[in-house]
């Protein structure tokens, strides 16, 4: 995700709005003479796809794997802090980092080592291993020679000294390494259990071994997620809650009627139900946490032309773009987040300016060239060598679940494009948010609801979501000035510069039509008043449990 990895944009974060989607805590009389809470959450979360950090692309799996495996680095409040590397030296190049690893235990109690930080990063890195976020560790040295089979595996800079200590070395310095060691897809792993475990790994919770302030205890498919206070942690007096269960709870108004009900601790909500709730914490029910939340959302396209020729063609892709009402949408139908004319949201800084206060979004010049979308669709398919009649054409739309909070949103879509542009649109079902990776991955679709959650604080983490070797760029879109783009700010670390090759590249991502953005996500989370130190970080996963406790 959600980079922030893929986030979904249904009824919470995975509608769009709420990944996090609630938390409990109860009152145990039976048990507890003094009357307190018991220290148990109960969260809405979406379904979630997989506990190996390696594999993992999206929000849901990235949210349970940062309370469950400790990187080297922690996000507190999105400022890294020490997690379980206990010190770590940069050298004045900024090219040599040297992590000393604290004292700390697998839940099977055998010792963390570095060498299970350089596996883990190798296999990332592997080609063969099929992982979506190769490219995050691309600053290292031969890395991405290594991925390209230009290089062995050796001679990439990453490595394990000795038990305490990982040395990694970068090809060119990176102002965010800090927070790309944060992130929770680069965990660590054990060698032996991987290997033993082959391609399962990963989709059978009793089966791993975890190191961080909570475990999987359960993971019923379908259903739910609980996470228990791991024993082993080595900061295990300092985790108060004892329990957390992550609910896959696919419709709005059952996490609402939940949510009144006292069975959650936090919901999100769109719609209707997030009318109605801003009423309700007004009158003191509840508490709102609002804020910016660094995520875009966007139809992504098909390019590859297998199934749908017509998507090959920019200006078919755009049309399609421009038949959608932003203002709209985000008015009257979803009614939340900010109408996107760009990929890049607001808060993300480039040096000590944000990115969107400096760059125009691309998107509003096209609008004004082009006001008859159908007349510029006509023109593409005439282009593509295909009927121009747009009745003649239909075009597969995937969502991201199957709630009726998506089902009317994706009604609207299809509504738009018809009328606007005369082709037909064709729903796809998606059970849930697993289900519906499994198809956007594997490109079964011609247009896609897709979103996308910062990593770190840099516009990078969305500019060079689209290069062909992405693993994330599910719509196997190639532009060759895209192409050129990425590799010169790669290298380059003047900040004006940075800022005019992002910019263009962010044209380029607009005007090709690689995707038609949607809205920026913002930040509304209605949270029971007894509910303390949850946090909902803009990078990373959803939510950070760490600090979390029920007064």
């Amino acid at each position: 995700m959600k980079k922030k990895t893929l986030v979904l944009v249904t009824a919470a974060i995975m509608t769009a709005t709420t990944l996090l989607a609630g938390c409990a805590g109860k009152t145990d009389n039976k048990n507890n003479a003094s009357n307190k809470r018991e220290q148990k959450l109960v969260l809405r979360d979406g379904a979630l796809k997989t506990l190996d950090s390696v594999l993992a692309t999206d929000q849901v799996s990235f949210s349970v794997l940062q309370n469950t495996q400790e990187t080297l680095l922690v996000n507190n409040n999105d400022v890294p802090e020490k997690g379980a590397a206990e010190s770590y030296e940069v050298s004045e190049d900024g090219l040599t980092w040297t992590f000393k690893l604290r004292d700390l235990n697998w839940s099977d109690g055998k010792p963390v080592t570095a060498k299970d930080f350089e596996f883990a990063w190798k296999r990332l890195l592997d080609p063969n291993t099929g992982a979506g976020y190769s490219f995050f560790l691309f600053p290292v040295k031969n890395a991405e020679k290594y991925y390209a089979g230009q290089a062995n595996i050796d001679e990439v800079g990453i490595k394990a000294t000795d038990d305490k200590t990982l040395v990694v070395t970068l090809d060119r310095a990176v102002p965010y390494f800090e927070q790309i060691v944060a992130f929770p897809g680069l965990s660590p792993q054990r060698e032996d259990i991987v290997k033993a475990q082959g391609s399962e790994y990963g989709t059978d919770a009793s089966q791993l071994v975890y190191c961080g302030p909570f475990v999987v205890d359960q993971w019923q498919k379908g259903a739910k997620v609980v996470l228990k206070k791991n024993d082993k942690y080595y900061n295990a007096s300092n985790i108060k809650l004892e329990q957390v269960d992550l609910l896959q709870i696919e419709e709005i108004k059952t996490a609402y009627e939940q949510f009144k009900s006292g069975k959650l601790d936090a919901t999100s909500a769109t719609g209707e139900y997030l009318t109605k709730m801003t009423e309700e914490a007004k009158n003191g029910k509840y508490n709102l946490i609002e804020g910016v939340d660094p995520s875009s959302f966007y139809m992504v396209f098909n390019t590859e032309g297998k199934d749908n020729k017509a998507l090959t063609n920019a200006k078919v892709r755009l049309a399609l773009s421009l038949a959608l009402d932003r203002e709209e949408y985000t008015e009257s139908v979803y009614k939340r987040g900010i109408p996107a004319y760009g990929l890049v949201p607001q808060e993300l800084l480039i040096g000590d300016n944000e990115y969107r206060s400096k760059v125009k979004e691309p998107l509003k010049a096209l609008q004004e060239k082009y006001n008859d979308p159908k007349a510029l669709l006509v023109e593409g398919l005439k282009e593509a060598g295909l009927d121009p009649d747009p009745a003649k054409h239909t075009f597969r739309y995937l969502p991201q679940a199957s709630d009726a909070e998506t089902k009317k949103n994706s009604e609207y879509f299809q509504d738009q494009w018809q009328k606007k542009l005369g082709v037909k649109v064709e729903i796809l079902p998606a059970a849930d948010f697993s289900d519906y990776l499994t198809k956007v991955q594997s490109q079964q679709f011609d247009i896609a609801m897709s979103g996308w959650g910062a990593d770190y604080n840099d516009p990078m983490t969305f500019l060079d979501l689209f290069g062909k070797d992405n693993g994330n760029n599910n719509g196997k879109w190639v532009n060759e000035k895209y192409e050129e783009l990425l590799k010169k700010v790669q290298n380059e670390t003047d900040t004006a510069k940075r800022l005019e090759i992002f910019a263009e590249m962010e044209k380029q991502v607009i005007e090709d039509a690689a995707i038609a953005p949607l809205f920026y996500k913002d930040k509304k989370s209605f949270q029971q008043p007894y509910v303390k130190g949850l946090q909902l970080p803009n990078f990373g996963g959803t939510y950070q449990l760490r600090w979390a406790y029920i007064e």
